[in-house]
């Protein structure tokens, strides 16, 4: 009886530092989401910033002269382009966060369900 407690209580014990492992890499794989998401927003405000910049130039409010119409509307495609990327992109990452939200919160169902079923059959 002392050697299946021992085991069970050992058993136990690395089934919560490995809950513990899985929720830190969790943790770190949100934050660099998080970081991802913070470059992706100060990359789509500079993109914003040049897009209207260019859009008053091809309206013809700009004084500068300096380049072609068919120059401009080459990077106003271009820069339509790379908004849609980083759009996409940012799509991506929403959903891996909200896979990271699943598993987590999977993972704290799954320790309930294991400490529910620890309680002895008396007390149930």
């Amino acid at each position: 009886a002392k050697r299946t407690l021992r085991r069970r209580r050992k058993l136990e014990k690395e089934t919560k530092q490995l809950i513990k492992q899985e929720e830190l890499k969790r943790l770190h794989k949100a934050q660099a989401i998080q970081r991802q998401l913070e470059e992706l927003e100060e990359r789509q405000r500079a993109l914003e910033i040049f897009g209207v910049k260019l859009e008053r130039e091809l309206r013809g409010e700009s004084d500068s002269g300096t380049k072609d119409e068919t120059q401009m509307l080459h990077e106003w495609f271009e820069l339509v382009l790379e908004k849609n990327k980083l759009m996409r992109y940012e799509s991506e990452l929403l959903i891996i966060a909200q896979e990271l939200e699943l598993e987590d919160h999977q993972s704290r169902l799954e320790q309930k369900l294991r400490e529910k079923m620890a309680i002895d059959g008396k007390s149930k």
